[in-house]
C-alpha cells in the first residue's frame, strides 16, 4: 500500500463520525494490514486469514457522583471561626441524616482578611463627632475606629453528600437551602462530549469511567470469539479449514455508557 493511502485511512479516522469503535478500527486495521501483509506472511510460514471484530463486556456500575459544599464560617478569631463553622456543619449533618445520605466532611482551610470598618462604610451612625473642631473630629474618628477590630478570619471546608434518589433530589437541595447553604456544586453538570467519547477513550484521555483490566480483558476474549467465528465462515467458503491464532491486536478500547467495546485485529492460519 502506498503512502497516498495510508494518508487516506488515517483521514478517514479523523473526519467520520463512529457509531462504534469498530466503524473506524476496521477499516484502518485493513489498511495497516494490506501495507504488511507480505511481511507477515512470510514470518507466520505461509498466508492467513485477517478479520477484524468488536467485543463487549457490561460496565461496572457507576458510582453515584456526590454533591460537593462549601461551608465558611468567619469569626474575628479563628476559634468563632471554627465555631461558626461547626454550626453549619451541624445543619447540613442533620438534613444528611433526615435523607440518609453519607456526608464526608474535608480538611479545614483557613483565611485571614480584613472588612471595612463600619463608620467607614457608612453602616454606623457618628452623629456624635464634632466635625467643626478638627481636633475633636480625629479623635472621634480614632475612637470609632478603636471599636471593632477589622481583621476577619474564615475557616472553609468542603463537604461531599452522597445523592439520594433522584425522586427525592429536590426536597434534598431544598432542605440544604434551608439549612443555609449557599455554595452547591452538583459536580454532574460537566461536558457531554457525545461521538468524541470513543477518540478519548483511544487517546487515554477518558477516565471518568474506565471499567478496570478485568473488564477490558474479558471484552477482548468476546472480540477474539467473534473474530475466530468471522473467520471459520470465511475459510470455509473457500474450502479451508481455520488453523490456530497466529496474531491478535487491540485496537480500540472505548465504551457506550453500559458496555466496554474493544476492537480486535485477529490472522488465523490455515490448517494444512
Amino acid at each position: 500500500m502506498n503512502r497516498l493511502a495510508i494518508a487516506a485511512a488515517v483521514a478517514a479516522l479523523a473526519t467520520t463520525t463512529p457509531v462504534a469503535a469498530q466503524d473506524i478500527a476496521g477499516p484502518v486495521a485493513a489498511a495497516v494490514d494490506q501495507f504488511g501483509q507480505s511481511m507477515a506472511e512470510s514470518m507466520t510460514g505461509g498466508p492467513g486469514l485477517f478479520v477484524t471484530a468488536q467485543g463487549e463486556a457490561p460496565m461496572p456500575a457507576a458510582a453515584s457522583t456526590p454533591m460537593t459544599v462549601t461551608i465558611k464560617g468567619t469569626g474575628q478569631t479563628a476559634v468563632a471561626a471554627v465555631a461558626d463553622r461547626n454550626a453549619q456543619l451541624e445543619r447540613v449533618r442533620s438534613v444528611a441524616n433526615r435523607f440518609d445520605v453519607a456526608m464526608d466532611v474535608g480538611a479545614t482551610n483557613y483565611s485571614i482578611g480584613e472588612t471595612t470598618p463600619a463608620w467607614l462604610s457608612g453602616d454606623a451612625p457618628m452623629a456624635d463627632i464634632d466635625w467643626d473642631d478638627p481636633d475633636a473630629a480625629a479623635a472621634g474618628i480614632d475612637a470609632a475606629a478603636g471599636e471593632t477590630d477589622p481583621r476577619t478570619v474564615t475557616a472553609s471546608v468542603q463537604v461531599k453528600l452522597d445523592r439520594p434518589n433522584e425522586s427525592r433530589l429536590p426536597e434534598f437541595v431544598d432542605a440544604l437551602v434551608d439549612a443555609g447553604v449557599s455554595n452547591l456544586d452538583d459536580s454532574l453538570n460537566g461536558l457531554n462530549l457525545g461521538a468524541m467519547t470513543p477518540f478519548l477513550s483511544l487517546l487515554g484521555l477518558d477516565g471518568a469511567r474506565d471499567p478496570g483490566e478485568a473488564v477490558w480483558n474479558q471484552a477482548t476474549a468476546d472480540g477474539v470469539r467473534k473474530a475466530r467465528a468471522q473467520a471459520e465462515t470465511i475459510a470455509e467458503a473457500s474450502g479451508r479449514r481455520l488453523g490456530p491464532v497466529r496474531y491478535v491486536s487491540v485496537l480500540m478500547r472505548s465504551h457506550d455508557g453500559e458496555n466496554a467495546l474493544v476492537s480486535v485485529a485477529v490472522r488465523f492460519g490455515f490448517e494444512e
